[in-house]
């Protein structure tokens, strides 16, 4: 579908955000950008104790305050939380793999993918590969940047 967009945010920059005083304009904001069709995925470094024969709900998924309950209150929803492995040797290579997979299993162009993290790497590795990454920081706020992504959605 051309008009489809995959929003790839960092689980751990969400609940920074989710958890300061922008915290519910944030998740009204994702919710907003849900509705308009954009897909939304969390992404996390594999936990050290990762199993993959029980490997269970990421407990940023879970509870009252979780980021799915959060992201439901204010009417949008998230497709889940996606693990890219850790490893010395070979994270250029997982982190590459792991955006391929992505856009792989979503069906989706590069174009059509928005990566926001305050890993610089994995915001590079994207970008590699074409997909618009934007790496947060001090110049860089997660609010900030989704706005202007809203703006650009609402208009298209």
């Amino acid at each position: 579908m051309a008009d489809q967009r995959l929003l790839m945010i960092s689980r751990d920059d969400i609940l920074q955000v989710g958890a300061g005083k922008q915290g519910d304009r944030l998740f009204r904001t994702l919710a907003r950008l849900t509705r308009l069709g954009c897909q939304l995925l969390a992404t996390a470094p594999q936990p050290d104790d990762w199993s993959r024969d029980h490997g269970g709900p990421d407990d940023a998924l879970l509870g009252p305050e979780s980021i799915r309950k959060r992201l439901s209150d204010a009417g949008g929803t998230i497709d889940g939380i996606y693990y890219v492995p850790k490893s010395l040797f070979t994270q250029k290579r997982n982190r590459d793999a792991a955006l391929l997979d992505i856009m792989r299993r979503y069906a989706i162009e590069p174009s059509h993918c928005y990566l926001f993290s305050s890993s610089r790497k994995f915001v590079d590795a994207a970008i590699g590969l074409g997909i618009r990454g934007t790496a947060l920081g001090n110049s860089k706020q997660l609010m900030q940047e989704l706005k202007v992504l809203l703006k650009e959605v609402e208009e298209a």
